[in-house]
């Protein structure tokens, strides 16, 4: 082993504050698989494993995701400015409704569907 000292084992791996079954749980679940084996005990890349073993733990609450604004008010605010922005979009012209986007769309690709079948005839006719 090159970098031996990069190798370290979930006892070594506990230097970053977590117990070892912690550390296992938490590799697993971010798909990170042993580098190496000292007989039965995994070695993993300390520089591989540390971003994963540094990250905060999330705590599940019952608060609302406030999509990083400080308050409910602030969430609140932003939402009617963007639905006001939008309003306004739409009486200007300056948006399209899902409606007419679909509508283009299918134009869009009839018209290629049709392309295909012509250039196909056409080279079937110019074929001896």
């Amino acid at each position: 082993m090159n970098n031996e000292k990069r190798f370290w084992n979930t006892t070594e791996l506990e230097q970053f504050g977590k117990h070892r079954s912690t550390i296992r749980k938490n590799l697993k679940a971010a798909g990170v698989s042993p580098v190496a084996f000292k007989g039965n005990t995994p070695l993993y890349d300390v520089v591989q494993v540390a971003p994963y073993l540094c990250q905060q733990p999330r705590k599940e609450s019952d608060a609302p995701d406030l999509m990083g604004f400080k308050t409910a008010a602030e969430l609140r605010a932003y939402v009617q400015s963007e639905r006001e922005k939008l309003i306004l979009m739409r009486e200007s012209g300056e948006s399209v409704t899902k409606e007419d986007y679909e509508n283009e769309i299918a134009v869009c690709i009839a018209s290629v569907k049709g392309f295909k079948d012509k250039v196909i005839t056409r080279i079937e006719s110019a074929i001896p």
